[in-house]
């Protein structure tokens, strides 16, 4: 590799640029960088991409080789749950390794997609970084915080889906179907109080007052649920395709009256509940 240069190349401070390198001087303004190992810099994240690369190369990885996005699924599921089990042990030296494992498998997609010509993790990472700044301006616009933060996030990402002519989308659209059900219903749950939907509760006569409390009477629900011959998983799904299905008509009903859905009086949106059920 050539270097143009403005003035005569100073050794030292062009080799504390280029990590110890030393530039080959050619002439007045030229130097000559030597070739790099690609993989030298393994604390790069774009190693990390030519490592994926290359293990999908012809003379590569024969199992890399072989896989599709359809056969990594599984993987990118176990490495997601043994990460979620290192944060819950608190290891940190593990959940420094699953981290890596879970980045493998995000390089991976990537890298499929490259191949496909459909995009690359360049693509990935500026799409994440645009979305991170357009939803905090409060951050990096300087915009004041006028709103409730989850309603503004929400707001943002109606404006979204408008300009990807997407407006009919849900709000619970982001929640995927196959997570397990009480995740789900967590997240469907979170989704609907940002815009003031709140589900009929059941009054329990118990007060839930710890944790380790709400696991026990979690565990007995479904030891119930076994003695009646019900599956509780599928129970729980069934109960979030419901508030989904509740959630869909109160959005069809603000559509027709051309409104947001944060712009309801709490009454006004109780009452839009009730008229679902």
């Amino acid at each position: 590799m050539v270097l143009i240069l403005d003035a005569e190349p100073d050794a030292a401070l062009l080799r504390a640029h280029y990590g110890g390198v030393q530039p080959e001087p050619l002439a007045p303004g030229y130097a000559l960088l030597p070739a790099l190992d690609p993989y030298a810099d393994l604390a790069s994240l774009a190693t990390v991409t030519r490592i994926t690369e290359r293990l999908r190369a012809p003379n590569g990885c024969p199992w890399d080789r072989e896989q599709t996005h359809a056969t990594l699924r599984p993987f990118l599921l176990e490495e997601a749950y043994e990460t979620l089990e290192a944060l819950d042990t608190g290891d940190r030296e593990t959940l420094r390794d699953e981290l890596g494992d879970l980045l493998l498998q995000i390089a991976l997609h990537a890298q499929l997609a490259h191949e496909d010509g459909v995009f690359d993790i360049n693509d990935v990472a500026r799409r994440l970084n645009e979305k991170l700044i357009r939803r905090h301006p409060h951050v990096f616009a300087g915009a004041a915080l006028n709103d409730d933060l989850l309603k503004q996030w929400e707001r943002i990402k109606r404006e979204e889906r408008e300009a990807h002519d997407k407006k009919d989308e849900s709000i619970l659209g982001g929640v995927p179907k196959d997570l397990p059900a009480l995740f789900a219903a967590e997240r469907l749950q979170e989704r609907g109080e940002r815009v003031g939907v709140h589900h009929d509760r059941v009054d329990l006569p118990l007060d839930i007052d710890d944790e380790s409390f709400l696991g026990e009477l979690l565990f007995d629900l479904v030891a119930a649920a076994r003695e009646k011959g019900f599956d509780a998983e599928a129970a729980l799904r069934e109960a979030n395709a419901r508030f989904r299905g509740r959630v869909e008509k109160i959005e069809a009903r603000a559509r027709q009256e051309g409104r947001a859905l944060e712009s309801y009086a709490a009454e006004d949106m109780r009452r839009m509940w009730e008229e679902t059920a």
